[in-house]
């Protein structure tokens, strides 16, 4: 999900969108699962090591050796070393009993990537680039976004377990409702985006894609639930980061092409996987019950 160089609606849906799905993320949290959270430290360690180690890793030989036009270049590294795709919570939302991974790794990654992103690519784009990230800007988008409203949403459930779980379904059903029409508003743009970074960038950034699902798959380690998600949350960057960076390191605007292209076509795979995952959970539900 992208919130640069939006009309006004775009962007309030968006913002929108951040806030009502991670209140019901929120308002599904026990305290059970805290502990169980903080108990997982190999789980976090992996995410953060498949997020900020192995997929860079990818994004560099792939811009480095596939035949890409310099700007779709910088952008296949930006997206490599920027993790925390936020629009992963529309898809690991569908996931049962995965909601509360899914948001705390949507926030956590988000939340690293403000720091620990420019430095990544201080070491692996051209010395002659300055990487320049509004810090304040950035982290007060990851606070009043995702940190509030997760907060808050755990503050419901600690007040009232029956008021919490009336109140989350509506706001996971709005928040998917309210990505659709965000997604129709911004289809001719990123088509538009698709059409001027060519098929050699696409094929690149889809190939991009799918190794860091399989990377994601891999490091979400036995339990069916996690590796679903880290999959989602891998293979989905954080696209409205990236042009951030962008706008304020390339003086070449043709790099955010390629970003904007690259929100729609990390889609449909993760479409894809969502899909195939709700449908053999509900066959196990089935074969559970005779």
């Amino acid at each position: 999900m992208f919130l640069i160089a939006m009309d006004t609606l775009p962007r309030i849906l968006a913002l929108a969108f951040l806030v009502t799905a991670m209140l019901s993320v929120g308002m599904q949290i026990t305290a059970g699962d805290l502990r169980s959270l903080l108990k997982s430290k190999g789980l976090l360690v992996r995410s953060l090591l498949a997020n900020f180690v192995a997929v860079p890793i990818v994004g560099i030989v792939l811009a480095r050796t596939l035949p890409l036009k310099p700007e779709a270049a910088a952008a296949l590294l930006l997206l490599a070393c920027t993790p925390g795709g936020i629009s992963a919570l529309h898809f690991t939302a569908k996931i049962k009993s995965a909601s509360l991974f899914a948001g705390s790794s949507a926030f956590l990654l988000s939340f690293v990537a403000v720091f620990l992103s420019p430095a990544l690519l201080t070491l692996f784009l051209p010395g002659d680039i300055s990487v320049v990230i509004p810090y304040g800007r950035a982290s007060l988008f990851v606070v009043v976004f995702l940190l509030l409203p997760l907060v808050a949403g755990t503050l419901v459930r600690s007040r009232g377990e029956r008021l919490a779980e009336k109140l989350s379904k509506p706001c996971a059903i709005m928040s998917a409702l309210i990505f659709a029409v965000f997604s129709v508003l911004l289809m001719g743009q990123r088509k538009g985006a698709m059409n001027a970074v060519g098929k050699e960038a696409l094929l690149s950034m889809l190939i991009f894609i799918i190794i860091s699902m399989a990377v994601g798959w891999f490091m979400g380690g036995p339990a069916k639930e996690t590796r679903p998600v880290l999959a989602t949350v891998t293979g989905m960057r954080h696209v409205a980061l990236c042009l951030l960076i962008a706008l304020n390191t390339f003086p070449d605007p043709a790099v955010q092409t390629p970003l904007v292209a690259f929100s729609a076509l990390m889609v449909l795979p993760n479409t894809l996987l969502t899909a195939y995952m709700v449908i053999r959970s509900r066959k196990t539900a089935r074969e559970s019950q005779k």
